[in-house]
């Protein structure tokens, strides 16, 4: 459920948007019965149906619950509303803690009785088992009358009164924690976590008391402990470095730094042991203040003073020299954490910035799927406007802007949000890289080899040239020398798998025989995947020649066979993300004109399939499958799910479609460029070449009197291109849609007489009908966007999906011969969960079926689209340590 301001919930009207976190929303409210003002704290909607981010939600309300004291804020309740949760809290006046240290350090009377009052609130929570783990300025409240009150106990975990202390939790059981034998998972904010916290170790308080010292700290110091541009330098100094004592007041008493040495002791088991010794230490300061000179230093002798000093500075030389010969020599050690998105069906679309402090991914967002940034040190990620159905994003070398596919472009658009520029064409683009001359090479559509073009825009010139037995180049990435990239090969055996390709040069040098893309990663491996695990091996870029064995990374990494990709990024600075799990699962639905499922076409296992074709009897679908890496047209059976292999060769055959009496399915093939064949749908017989040549071109449909093959084919100049050609080979193929927008997904109506496309021409794709044989005018028939059509059996209904993903069902009239196309308003029939993409408009092709009566439709269904499978981030990466 959605909660915006003027909403209402219950007796809670919603007046105000307080603030937004990782954790959730908070907006201000009014209890109408009880006439007060409240806060509720809601999850955002992206993970209102995220059970890990529900119970912690639960968890938080049961800790609040379990605690009454005067300097945490209460809850007054807990409202189920549909399918989410939310906590009415106690709504405290007056400005965070953070909000006053952005003016400066606080006088010593006032942040000591600040700390106290914390001191007491962690103490009373420990008292009850509950470990607050993310205790930071931002989080703590200060009123008026100075009365403090802490806050956000959304990542509180409750170990029970005699845990908390001990941390005697079973490692097996924290939500911080991947599993026993896995590495930690972290939850909390950096600059404000122990050390054994930043591992993801068992939780205890002595975590709280470690962030205690931090808080006090930094109302002292007026700046925090530890400080960095990212959360890898700032988990840096938490395990490598010592605070700087010279920032504290000249003043402070020792007391106090005595208090924030034991709190801020690396090492858990010399450091204060409970928050509540701290608070007494603090209190009897305030009461008996001793001096803050070093003992001993104000009385010694001018000459003596001279010698101490002079000792001291050979001392901090000595230790400044052993330090850096120690930063040298012990290398930042390598963490591992996992970060949270909002569901997606693109799980393979991700990218971590050159620097390493900042992932790109693509997830949804009010029901659309966008571009999300989201900084590692920051507790959330947020979507980028002008980013719809965007789709493989990559970064620019200076990590300020982003380029992605969307809308039949290749764009980009600044990290912080903005409009998007478009820089060129590229109808379905498959992965781009760019150098640090300002200088992109990209993969435009499927079927073809690579481009460059500048990355402020202009004419793409080619970058690759398809070889023989290669069926397309994709996924590539700039080499450290900037001229020389890495890329994928869609091909035969032998012709398949990673490539080095060079600026100025179209002519490729085979590297691995591999099932996807690699990625470089610093300080020199490829990253890529070997079934279903990732891994790494030496990779000597200047050389351009792969060393010694490659060795697992991680387990069950997500990938996409038909694509080649995989979920996989690294940056220049050590830092590599990945989604480990599973693509999004597909599988074929039958659906009723209300959206109910009917039945599933099963036998299919866990591959994926796609372009389904209904036989004109509709007994049988053809489909192409990924098996073993090899894509192949398969046919089964509706009724008994049984499976039948049309296809054998090693290269990629995909987009059948049906002879109209059923007895043949035409396809396409990369086996020697890109072919259109044709073969006896019941696998006998041998394979017929229709039309050939090295343009990439794939299959849409026959005419109804069997004459004509329907065809897109890919030029470069105008994009992709609409022809038929006559199946008897009499005359050359003839235009039906050549403009110099894209044409694509075309479909005869079944009396011939029309055909129905999809086209950009408008700046987004939209549904069109013209004439056929003769190409006169056309018709738009869809309003809001749309793709995919197709027809009902009797020309009379012509169906499409809309760039929502909705069914979408238009009437048509039967006009006499040479009189305009008559169509009605389209209509939503019902929600789908096609397999198209972020964008149906993006699709390969078509993904849905419709029977012969049109109250049927087979549609390759996502699963499930709910959860995602994290980004786990591996921070600091020494692939030499793993080997």
């Amino acid at each position: 459920m959605s909660i915006s301001v003027g909403a209402t919930l219950g007796a809670y009207e919603i007046t105000a948007l307080l603030g937004e976190g990782g954790m959730g929303r908070v907006f201000r409210a009014r209890d109408t019965r009880l006439k007060r003002d409240v806060a509720i704290k809601a999850l955002p909607d992206e993970f209102a149906l995220d059970a890990d981010r529900v119970a912690r939600l639960q968890i938080e309300a049961e800790a609040l619950a379990a605690l009454n004291h005067p300097h945490i804020a209460g809850i007054h309740d807990l409202l189920d509303a549909g399918t989410s949760r939310f906590l009415v809290l106690e709504l405290v006046e007056g400005e965070t803690l953070a909000d006053r240290l952005s003016r400066g350090p606080l006088p010593i009377p006032q942040a000591l009785a600040i700390a106290i009052q914390i001191a007491d609130a962690l103490e009373a929570a420990h008292a009850r088992g509950i470990v607050h783990r993310d205790l930071k300025p931002s989080n703590i409240k200060i009123t008026s009358g100075d009365l403090v009150k802490v806050l956000d106990f959304g990542l509180a975990k409750v170990l029970g009164p005699r845990s908390a202390a001990s941390g005697s939790e079973s490692l097996t059981h924290s939500p911080t924690v991947i599993g026993a034998t896995m590495a930690g998972v972290i939850l909390g904010t950096a600059a404000y976590m122990s050390p054994e916290q930043a591992n993801g170790m068992e939780a205890s308080a002595a975590w709280d008391v470690w962030a205690f010292g931090c808080v006090l700290y930094e109302m002292l110091a007026g700046r925090p402990v530890f400080e960095g541009r990212s959360s890898p330098e700032i988990l840096a100094g938490v395990f490598k470095q010592e605070p700087d004592w010279s920032r504290l007041p000249a003043d402070t008493p020792p007391a106090i730094r005595r208090v924030l040495r034991r709190c801020l002791c690396k090492e858990g088991r010399r450091r204060l042991r409970d928050v509540g010794d701290a608070r007494l230490e603090i209190e009897e300061a305030r009461t008996e203040p001793e001096a803050a000179d070093p003992a001993g230093a104000r009385a010694a002798p001018r000459p003596m003073r001279w010698m101490w000093i002079a000792a001291a500075a050979a001392a901090v030389a000595s230790a400044a020299t052993m330090a850096a010969t120690l930063r040298r020599s012990a290398p930042m050690a390598e963490m591992r954490l996992e970060i949270t998105t909002p569901a997606s069906s693109d799980r393979q679309s991700l990218a971590i910035s050159p620097d390493g402090r900042t992932i790109v991914f693509v997830a949804a967002s009010q029901g659309r799927d966008h571009l999300w940034a989201r900084p590692i040190d920051a507790p959330v990620a947020h979507p980028l406007s002008d980013t719809d159905g965007a789709s493989y994003p990559f970064w620019s070398p200076d990590s300020q802007t982003i380029a992605f596919f969307a809308d039949g472009k290749l764009k980009r658009i600044g990290a912080g949000g903005g409009s998007a520029q478009v820089v060129a064409e590229a109808l379905s683009g498959r992965g781009g890289t760019w150098s640090r001359d300002d200088v992109m090479v990209f993969a435009p559509a499927p079927g073809s080899a690579l481009l460059r073009v500048s990355a402020g825009g202009g004419s793409p010139q080619p970058a690759t040239q398809l070889e023989p037995e290669q069926g397309s180049h994709r996924f590539p990435q700039f080499l450290p020398d900037q001229t020389h990239f890495l890329f994928y090969s869609q091909g035969a055996p032998g012709h398949r798998g990673l490539h080095i390709g060079t600026l100025g040069q179209t002519g490729v040098v085979p590297l691995l025989d591999s099932e996807a893309a690699a990625v470089f990663a610093a300080p020199g491996h490829l990253l890529f995947p070997q079934q279903g695990t990732l891994v790494a091996q030496a990779f000597d870029a200047d050389g351009r020649r792969l060393l010694g064995e490659s060795f697992p990374v991680a387990e069950q990494v997500v990938a996409d066979a038909t694509v080649n990709s995989t979920a996989v990024s690294a940056s220049a600075t050590g830092t590599v993300v990945y989604r480990a799990g599973s693509a999004a699962e597909q599988q074929l639905v039958w659906f009723d004109r209300s959206g109910n499922q009917v039945s599933v076409i099963g036998g299919l296992d866990a591959s994926s399939p796609f372009n389904p074709a209904v036989s004109p009897d509709g007994r049988r679908v053809a489909l192409d499958r990924v098996v073993k890496g090899n894509r192949d047209v398969w046919v089964v059976e509706t009724t008994r799910g049984t499976l039948t292999r049309l296809t054998f060769d090693a290269t990629s055959d995909f987009f059948p479609v049906w002879s109209p009496d059923g007895s043949r399915i035409l396809f396409t093939s990369l086996r020697a460029g890109s072919g259109l064949y044709e073969r006896a749908s019941g696998g006998t017989g041998t394979e017929r070449l229709l039309l050939n040549s090295q343009t990439a071109k794939a299959t849409q449909d026959i005419s109804p009197d069997g004459r004509f093959l329907l065809f897109r084919s890919l030029n470069p100049g105008t994009g992709w291109d609409l022809l038929a050609a006559p199946l008897d080979g009499a005359s050359p193929p003839l235009p039906v849609a050549t403009t110099p927008f894209e044409e694509r997904e075309g479909q005869f109506s079944p009396d011939g007489r029309w055909v129905a496309f999809a086209s950009n021409e408008s700046g987004r794709s939209e549904v069109y009908v013209q004439p056929f044989p003769s190409a006169g005018a056309k018709w738009q028939v869809s309003i809001d966007g749309g793709a995919q059509p197709r027809w009902r059996r009797d020309t009379r209904e012509l169906f499409f999906i809309g760039l929502d993903r909705k069914l979408m069902s238009v009437g048509v009239s039967p006009v006499a011969p040479g009189q305009p196309f008559d169509a009605g308003k389209p209509a939503a029939l019902f929600p789908t969960r096609i397999a198209a993409g972020p964008n149906p408009a993006a699709s390969n092709s078509h993904q849905y079926a419709v029977s012969a009566d049109g109250n049927r439709f087979l549609i390759n269904t996502l699963t499930e689209e709910v959860a995602s499978p994290p980004i786990a981030v591996i921070l600091n990466w020494r692939p030499s340590m793993r080997k």
